[in-house]
């Protein structure tokens, strides 16, 4: 009996099955705080003192911190790399661990549960999306710290080098949460007046983020659900990120809508997932939507969904493009002139 030939190695198989370890080394070191006990050079010895830990166990899970990059080990001290001081350190204005941490309650706890929404579909328990204001009150400066660490500044740059920039006055944020990407954006112009449109208990929280920049004659804000309520007129740019999902089985009254609303020239804008390849691409969207999808219900777009709504509610042109973000490979931008 011979071997077979093998032409292809199956290291890709054995780093998948490592990543739950990876991700669990993370949340672990977020839920222990490691990263604020090591903005300076400490020990073994003194990290496990601070945590009450169990010391030899301590060294080990420090050096797998060291092994997926987010600490650093030299003559036996540990210190965070740049990317754990800028984003892991509690307390920064780009700290993620908050964020991450109510990520996961997204997520299935053990596989079993993935096995059984497979194999049986949503439980009875799945979740309720009707208000999705409340639900996501409690994350609102989360998304925000997220948001600014380099997002916010990516649309907004997007934004600014639209033809039509430099003559708007007008902004609508709609699902806007924390208003950074509204905040962003009118901070490239002069004239540039903003509104951010969210539920009353989102709302609350906006206006301290808006006052935290000294933006209150620039950005104001609008309480209500934007699917049912009036969003006001005369807009030139209105702009939606992340939160058209929710409503992906009757956006053409949407839709309607936000044309009506708009300004004769005026610019919707859309960052969305949008998903190719039949479902499969990117990979990175695909796979963090996967819980919510099979706990619930499948919020993802399909690439040309968004554009194709467009076009059907009166929009006479409308282009298409991914940008990079942090979360996954990229999201779509869509741009729909009136």
């Amino acid at each position: 009996m011979e071997f077979p030939n093998i032409t292809m190695t199956p290291k890709p198989i054995f780093d998948l099955f490592g990543g739950t370890t990876k991700s669990w080394v993370l949340m672990t070191a977020i839920e222990f705080k490691v990263f604020n006990l090591t903005v300076e050079n400490k020990t073994a010895s003194e990290i496990a003192s601070s945590l009450k830990s169990h010391e030899a166990n301590t060294v080990l899970f420090l050096n797998a911190l060291c092994a997926i990059q987010l600490l650093k080990k030299e003559n036996g001290a540990y210190r965070n790399t740049e990317l754990s001081d800028i984003f892991l350190v509690q307390g920064n204005d780009c700290y993620l661990g908050e964020l991450l941490m109510l990520s996961n309650q997204w997520n299935f706890q053990t596989r079993e549960q993935m096995a059984d929404a497979v194999k049986n579909g949503p439980g009875p328990q799945a979740e309720n999306f009707d208000d999705v204001g409340e639900m996501f009150a409690s994350h609102v400066k989360a998304m925000g710290n997220y948001s600014r660490a380099g997002n916010s500044q990516l649309i907004a740059k997007e934004i600014s080098k639209l033809p039509e920039f430099a003559g708007m006055k007008r902004m609508l944020d709609l699902g806007g949460a924390h208003g950074m990407d509204c905040i962003a954006v009118t901070q490239k112009s002069a004239s540039l007046k903003g509104v951010v449109f969210d539920n009353p208990a989102v709302i609350k929280i906006t206006r301290e983020i808006i006052a935290e920049y000294g933006m209150e004659n620039t950005v104001a804000v609008m309480e209500g659900d934007y699917a049912k309520d009036h969003i006001g007129m005369g807009y030139d740019l209105i702009y939606a990120k992340a939160t058209l999902n929710f409503f992906k089985d009757n956006l053409h009254p949407l839709f309607s809508k936000i044309y009506e609303a708009l300004n004769p020239g005026g610019v919707f804008v859309s960052v969305h997932d949008g998903l190719t390849e039949e479902g499969t691409k990117p990979s990175g969207m695909v796979v963090s939507w996967l819980p919510t999808s099979l706990s619930s219900k499948d919020l993802s777009f399909d690439r040309d969904m968004i554009p194709d709504a467009m076009l059907e509610a009166g929009f006479k042109s409308v282009k298409l493009k991914p940008i990079p973000v942090s979360m996954c490979e990229s999201m779509d931008i869509c741009i729909g002139r009136k």
